[in-house]
């Protein structure tokens, strides 16, 4: 195939990986802004956000010229596709925003006593006796984000139940709130969308002179 093609394909797809890219950190940080309260949401939403982005760089090598050199060719697609494959892994769950260690602590507590699931507290994690489940908790107080995920993939149906709870509790609380992850996300879309109109305008020049 030749270059000319491959640079009007990424004239295509340079908008929207940067589009997706950057409503995803506009809307999350808009929303902690707007709404001034901590919130959770399903990690599937940042994994499919990573699939729209690494699987046109998986694929680029397919539509290289037969005489790039395999190094060339494969390299970046080999490693985009085990970091994605490592995403996969690794965002289960749900992520918070806006949480601080005794805000997300009185919601998840609030939550199971809602639920009336009995627990049993550690240092990262509350034991759910009465299903045989393991919440895993991860919170970074001093950015305002945090993590929490089921160990058992069959009781995910029970963390949604949780999750929806907490996210009740949020919005009628009045926790203290850490919005510092919001506003580095809202910083982060102006600034995608910026570098996202640059390569743009970048690849319409390019195009404009072959």
């Amino acid at each position: 195939m030749g270059t000319d093609i491959i640079v009007k394909i990424w004239v295509v797809i340079i908008p929207i990986i940067f589009g997706v890219l950057a409503g995803f950190f506009l809307i999350i940080g808009l929303r902690g802004m707007i709404s001034k309260r901590a919130f959770l949401i399903s990690n599937r939403w940042l994994l499919w956000m990573m699939f729209i982005i690494f699987v046109p760089v998986i694929l680029q090598g397919i539509f290289l010229p037969s005489s790039t050199p395999f190094l060339v060719k494969w390299v970046n697609p080999v490693i985009f596709t085990v970091v994605l494959v490592m995403m996969c892994l690794v965002l289960k769950g749900y992520a918070a925003y806006g949480v601080t260690d005794v805000s997300f602590r009185e919601s998840l507590l609030t939550s199971l006593d809602k639920l009336q699931f009995p627990y049993e507290e550690t240092l990262s994690t509350v034991r759910l006796p009465s299903i045989e489940a393991d919440l895993q908790i991860s919170i970074q107080s001093w950015i305002g984000a945090g993590m929490i995920k089921i160990k058992q993939r069959e009781q995910r149906s029970v963390l949604t139940q949780i999750v929806t709870e907490m996210n009740k509790h949020f919005q009628l609380s009045s926790a203290p709130i850490n919005l510092t992850s919001c506003i580095f996300y809202l910083v982060m879309g102006v600034i995608i969308v910026i570098a996202g109109i640059g390569m743009v305008v970048l690849f319409q020049n390019i195009i404009a002179k072959m």
